[in-house]
């Protein structure tokens, strides 16, 4: 397949997993309100936080090794099951220890049979991530960005049909995406067990020294990140009341929305410049991070105007406060695309090590912005903090980018003539491409 595929493949499996994500959202706060929202929203978190702390930065080696060399994908599968019982395993004692001392404090509002539920998805999700990394490697991005859907899809119809029936309610909802986690899993088994051959897949110590080696120069990295990501969150649950969590969570579904673009790119071009196939080059990362810069805007520019009318209709008045949020967030995301195409430039060159540099810094400016402007203006300062965050991003793995490329930023952020010329031409062929179809369909019924 080739990149531009691969990219689109990605963008309208993103678009599916937007949809979905949106009806779940709009039946949890029509539902639920703001306080149940909040609440979900931070059951939700911990599992998706710890299983990344966990993870070694196992699946970024995944892909890189597998990219280079196909043959690795069968000893990846094995591996990473292997792997995702041992830290899976680790982290649930880590997290059950944990639950005793702050549950008449910070963990109050968790009841044992959510903890129960944590502790069931945090091997699953992490033996997700490792097996879309194995299809990410093998290029396989149409079955990768299927089995991202499933837990999407499986969420969505589940949270609506409890609450058509009445009974949807915290842990029910936490509970359904839960059960996503595993259903995922459970789709990518025989795709699993087609690159091991339809052999039972075995542990390879030597293939995991050989990944370790890769996934420590990123896990610092991958660590920090998430710090970056979701430090935020857990800072305004520990400050604030529920209410402002779930107004705060809205506000970042919908600029993560807005960022998906830039994540659809991403995705497509790390194995693709790892692998060196289709003859694509490292002289297209500027282009590419030009068309992300641009198109994340617009989507920014969109979501600005609609955003207030969006939430209020979808999410009810209730919501309503999220809207300035979402507007201080919006800058930080179109910065956040350009950076995310940079730094998967800098991982394909097999550069992990400036990730980890640059997640350094910028966790030391998440933490001080956090812990300053949370708890003076809340969930506007904690919006405020996101943003200058991801531009410090972009800057230094522009920085970096420009140590290894030479590229200036000019040629990274400028859109040109040239490239208005070649999307120009890309939309004509993809439509006389449907175009013909449509003849060869109705020549056919005649």
């Amino acid at each position: 397949m080739s990149f531009v595929r691969n990219s689109f493949l990605t963008l309208f499996g993103t678009i599916g997993r937007v949809a979905f994500s949106m009806i779940t959202q709009i039946v949890i706060s029509r539902v639920l309100g703001p306080v149940g929202k909040g609440l979900y929203a931070f059951l939700v978190q911990i599992p998706t936080v710890l299983v990344p702390l966990c993870s070694l930065g196992l699946n970024y080696a995944n892909t890189y090794y597998i990219a280079k060399n196909p043959e690795d994908g069968k000893k990846a599968v094995g591996s990473s099951l292997g792997m995702a019982a041992l830290l899976g395993g680790f982290m649930v004692v880590v997290v059950g220890i944990a639950y005793q001392f702050l549950k008449n404090g910070y963990m109050q509002a968790v009841t044992p049979l959510q903890l129960g539920l944590i502790l069931i998805a945090i091997p699953f999700g992490l033996l997700n991530l490792y097996w879309l990394s194995v299809l990410w490697g093998m290029d396989y991005i149409g079955k990768y960005n299927l089995a991202l859907l499933v837990q999407f899809i499986v969420l969505s119809a589940g949270v609506s049909i409890a609450a058509l029936w009445g009974g949807l309610t915290v842990t029910m909802g936490f509970g359904i995406w839960v059960a996503g986690n595993i259903l995922t899993t459970l789709y990518m088994l025989p795709d699993m067990a087609k690159i091991s051959r339809w052999r039972v897949p075995s542990f390879s110590l030597s293939y995991i020294r050989q990944t370790l080696g890769y996934g420590a120069k990123s896990y610092l990295a991958n660590v920090m990140m998430v710090i970056n990501y979701r430090l935020d969150l857990f800072i305004i649950a520990g400050f604030l009341p529920f209410s402002q969590v779930g107004l705060y969570t809205t506000a970042v579904t919908l600029a993560e929305m807005v960022g998906y673009v830039g994540n659809a790119v991403n995705t497509a071009l790390i194995p693709k410049l790892a692998s060196g196939k289709d003859n694509l080059t490292f002289s297209m990362t500027p282009k590419v991070a030009r068309l992300t810069i641009l198109l994340t805007f617009l989507a920014a520019l969109g979501m600005a105007v609609i955003g207030y009318p969006l939430i209020v209709l979808f999410f009810g008045a209730r919501f309503s406060g999220a809207f300035y949020p979402l507007l201080l967030l919006l800058p930080g995301v179109v910065a956040l695309g350009g950076s995310a195409v940079l730094s998967g430039d800098l991982m394909a060159r097999g550069k992990p090590i400036y990730t980890s540099i640059t997640s350094g810094i910028t966790v030391v400016v998440t933490l001080i912005l956090d812990f300053t402007l949370i708890p003076l203006w809340g969930i506007t300062g904690a919006s405020i903090a996101s943003s200058l965050v991801y531009l410090s991003l972009f800057t230094l793995n522009y920085t970096f980018y420009r140590r290894e490329s030479g590229e200036k930023l000019k040629a990274v952020v400028i859109f040109t003539r040239e490239d208005i010329k070649e999307m120009t031409l890309f939309v004509k062929q993809v439509r006389n491409k449907w175009v013909s179809r449509g003849r060869a369909v109705q020549d056919g019924k005649k």
